[in-house]
Order: C-alpha cells, then structure tokens, then sequence
C-alpha cells in the first residue's frame, strides 16, 4: 500500500468514515505486515532504548488533549498498525487528524575515542564525567520536562547530579534505569572479559533506583552496586571500596591488587583493545599497579608484564598475554 494511500485511509479511519472495502483494504495489508519478521533492532538492549525513546517523545503529549476512537475493540488491529509504522520509521505527522502532534526528541550526542576523555556540564548543573570509548546523549530540551532523563549508549560515565526532587535525573543504559534524585554513581556499559553485554551501576554518594522496564532490581547505598548480565538477564548485587569509583573518571587509576579483568577492562577502556591471556594462572594474578590513559598502548602492555615476568602478542582487535 503506498504511504499517501495509506495516510488517507488512516484519516478516514479516525472519522469513522471508512467504507467496507477500505476497511478490507487495510486489514490485508496489516496481516501481510504481521507475517513479516522485523528485524530493524540490533539486539534487545537497542530495542528496549527505542521504545524508551519513543516513550520519553509520547509522554508530554499524554497531557493534552488525546483522539479517541470510536469503536476501540473492533479497531485494535488498525490501531496496531498504525503504532507499528511508528516503531519502523515510517512516523509522519498526521495535521489533519485532531489537533495534537508529536515531534520526535532532538538529541545531542557526545562520544570520546580510546584514550580521550570528556567533562560535560548540563543543564542542570549536573556533570557528567565520559571515559574513554564511551557515547552518550541527551536530549536538546534535556530540564525542561518532568524527569532529567539521559542515555549512556556505550562505556562508563560518572556522574554527579544536580539535587532537583521535582525532576528526578534517570540514566538509560541498555536495559537498565538508573533513577536518583542527587548523587554521585557510576554506569558502565561494556562487554566482559567473556564477550558477555554487561551493565553496572556503583554508587559512591546517596541513594539510587536501578530498574528494567519490568520491574525493580535494588536500591543501592553508597559503597554497594549492581551488575546485570543483558545474556541471561540475571545480576548480582556486591560491595565495592568506594575509592574505586572516583578513580572511573581519572586519567590515572591505581589498583591495589587488582584482578586481571580488572586490568582488562581499563585496557579496554582507554585504548579500545581486548586483553586475554593463555595461562590459566594469569586469573590468580593481582597487580598493584598505576595505568594511565596518556601512556601509550606500549608502554601499558609492558608495565603489565613486567610484574609477572609474561609476554604478550597483537592478535587482530585483542592483545594475549603468555
């Protein structure tokens, strides 16, 4: 069915002016839509930051006035259609049907390469530390809506938020929501050591809400955080040295026998790399050790072997220690 075809059939639809052969009209094209497979999300994590956005657009409008539609029951399939056509990208401003419209958010994006880090000052007076190999994005009219709502799309951020109880500050990170009101806390959103799609939130200073669409997972105090596996849909909830935290969004973090994922994640983080290893043993291994983003790739590798006496190779994207 071509797009003008369909916009006025859809008008039509929304007077209940349609005629019989309209209406078959469009339940054959809905149908032969349903059967199609969509496959336009890259995994479950974009689709659920989609349907976040499209969320964060319809909310303001929910308000004002809404076009009720007569019959609902028997028009659920055309309604489902037409929010289908919004969830593939074929949104179009209907002017002619009732008075509202809705435009879809303008977002700025900030994202930082490996080694390169970013201070962000919003609106509000919030401070959003991006480490490196991170993006994130926030709407252009980021305070002027009910919530402070942002998105980290990739990597760690620390944030420091502005104290606003009227409109809580809420952080998208794949899955999870992470709702606060004034505190400090970290997100990371990353692949483990396993390849596995991870998300953590730290807290170092007052209360914060993590969440799925679904449901509520923990609110953690300072000190405490979270971990959730976006594979298995399972997390864990652990302690952590508070330090830690505040050293994210430093160009020189310090490890006081720190594992060997924890290496590997900073590696990662600051040049973009992924570092394994061949020997079992390596996994037992601590490190106390000092790694700086201005370091070359180089110069890290070798400051990491010298402690256990290991050698490493390029491999592809990764670096494996023997």
């Amino acid at each position: 069915m071509e797009s003008q075809e369909f916009k006025k059939i859809l008008k039509r639809f929304s007077e209940n002016k349609l005629t019989e052969a309209e209406k078959l009209n469009l339940e054959k094209w809905y149908a032969a839509y349903d059967a199609e497979e969509f496959t336009g999300f890259r995994d479950e994590a974009h689709a659920s930051r989609i349907k976040a956005e499209m969320f964060a657009a319809i909310a303001p409008a929910q308000a004002q006035k809404v076009l009720r539609l007569p019959n609902w029951r028997k028009r659920l399939p055309y309604a489902a259609a037409a929010v289908l056509l919004i969830a593939v990208g074929l949104l179009f401003k209907p002017a002619g049907i009732g008075e509202q419209t809705v435009d879809l958010p303008v977002y700025l994006a900030y994202t930082t390469s490996a080694a390169e880090s970013k201070k962000i000052t919003l609106a509000d007076g919030s401070i959003v530390h991006l480490n490196p190999s991170s993006e994130f994005k926030v709407t252009q009219d980021f305070g002027k809506q009910a919530s402070r709502t942002v998105f980290l799309e990739k990597g760690n951020a620390f944030f420091e938020v502005a104290k606003d109880p009227e409109h809580p500050f809420l952080v998208h990170s794949g899955l999870l929501i992470t709702k606060v009101l004034g505190t400090k806390f970290k997100v990371s959103n990353y692949t483990d050591q396993k390849g596995e799609l991870a998300i953590e939130v730290s807290l170092s200073e007052g209360k914060v809400e993590v969440a799925t669409p679904q449901k509520v997972l923990a609110q953690l105090m300072p000190g405490e955080k979270i971990n959730y596996n976006l594979r298995t849909n399972t997390w864990k909830q652990d302690d952590f040295g508070l330090a830690e935290n505040n050293q994210w969004y430093a160009t020189a973090i310090d490890l006081n026998q720190g594992s060997f994922e924890e290496v590997a994640r900073i590696v990662k983080l600051y040049y973009g790399v992924t570092l394994s290893s061949e020997d079992p043993n390596v996994d037992r291994y601590q490190y106390n050790i000092q790694m700086r983003s201005t370091h070359t790739l180089s110069q890290t590798l070798k400051i990491i072997c010298s402690i256990h006496h290991k050698k490493y190779r390029r491999t592809g994207n990764g670096i494996i220690i023997y």
